[in-house]
């Protein structure tokens, strides 16, 4: 899978598709060839087979396979079958990108298809899983930094103690039950 597509290979292959291939909705079809013919729409268009958690998805079909003509996922909105509906956010949001699921006969195998195939990344999830998952590794951080400077001190403590410096192992110990007990 490539990770980024030019809009000329976009193009081209929507060419190549709609010249192959007939879609079960005639205005999903027109949708298409909107977003085909638009530079700065095409810009943003992401051809995933993955697309479930990405906030604007469009999901369409051909007459050769058995799956709903239509789909407009937006994300907190309920799911669409009104390529209207669709077709109106995309002219009213045409900076936002917008991720394009096609069914039809073969794709798994069209090296076509997998030549404008994009991952997902973890940029493209929700903000809120985004903000979970940040939240994570700053715990996990500051957990690694806590344990390291808690065995610092458990360092100095055990020094005092080899040492046989008792005021040393005082000002040690001081220390790391300030610190643990700072640490709730």
């Amino acid at each position: 899978m490539s990770s980024t597509v030019t809009i000329a290979e976009k193009k081209q292959f929507l060419r190549w598709f709609l010249a192959n291939y007939q879609l079960q909705s005639r205005e999903a079809e027109m949708l298409i060839r909107y977003m085909m013919t638009r530079e700065n729409v095409l810009r943003r268009v992401h051809f995933v087979e993955n697309f479930h958690h990405l906030p604007r998805v469009v999901v369409v079909s051909t007459t050769c396979v058995p799956v709903a003509p239509f789909r407009y996922y937006r994300r907190n909105k309920p799911v669409s079958t009104d390529v209207e509906q669709a077709f109106l956010d995309l002219y009213q949001h045409p900076d936002e990108d917008i991720y394009v699921g096609l069914y039809f006969k073969d794709r798994a195998t069209s090296p076509a298809y997998a030549s404008v195939l994009e991952e997902t990344t973890s940029m493209e999830l929700e903000p809120a899983v985004q903000e979970m998952i940040s939240l994570q590794a700053e715990w996990v951080i500051d957990q690694a930094v806590r344990s390291f400077q808690r065995r610092r001190l458990m360092d100095e403590v055990d020094r005092a103690l080899d040492m046989r410096d008792r005021a040393l192992f005082f000002e040690a110990s001081r220390r790391l039950s300030e610190f643990d007990a700072s640490g709730v």
